[in-house]
């Protein structure tokens, strides 16, 4: 019972000490293919080249591929890969998807799944993303919650 409880009381103690990570990022969308499967059901393929700037003054650009799956408006599925170059070089991918959302907004989970040299120690983590549309253009922010050595390694980018 001790060990347990020694185990919660070390695992609230690291979210203590976690920070949270906020990036901003917009793109233009460019749908590659589109079926529509009936009269209320439809695929969609997506392009998206954007850029993003982060809190701690980082800036870069991202492009990504996203696969939808629409339903009588709804989003039942959506799933997608980007590539997020960081102005010093350092390249992330990034693996998302949500589902059932209204069609033009909602909630993604994200985590980075590969990384270039010094960002390994990121790959794994989860992120939360909220995304608007407005026309052609999405806009959107993504929280990831770090511990404070990897926040300190975004920082110092």
């Amino acid at each position: 019972m001790k060990v347990v409880l020694l185990l919660l009381i070390l695992f609230n103690f690291s979210l203590l000490l976690a920070d949270d990570y906020i990036l901003e990022f917009q793109a233009n969308v460019k749908i590659i293919k589109e079926y529509n499967i009936s009269n209320n059901e439809k695929f969609r393929s997506y392009e998206l080249k954007g850029t993003f700037t982060d809190e701690y003054g980082n800036y870069g650009k991202f492009e990504g591929i996203v696969i939808s799956d629409v339903k009588d408006g709804k989003l039942i599925k959506l799933e997608g890969t980007a590539k997020i170059i960081y102005s010093n070089g350092e390249i992330i991918y990034l693996k998302a998807y949500r589902r059932k959302y209204d069609f033009d907004a909602g909630v993604a989970n994200a985590k980075i799944i590969w990384s270039s040299e010094n960002y390994k120690s990121l790959i794994g983590t989860k992120c939360i993303q909220s995304v608007r549309y407005f026309e052609d253009t999405i806009f959107g922010l993504q929280k990831c919650r770090l511990s404070e050595e990897l926040a300190q390694l975004l920082k110092k980018s």
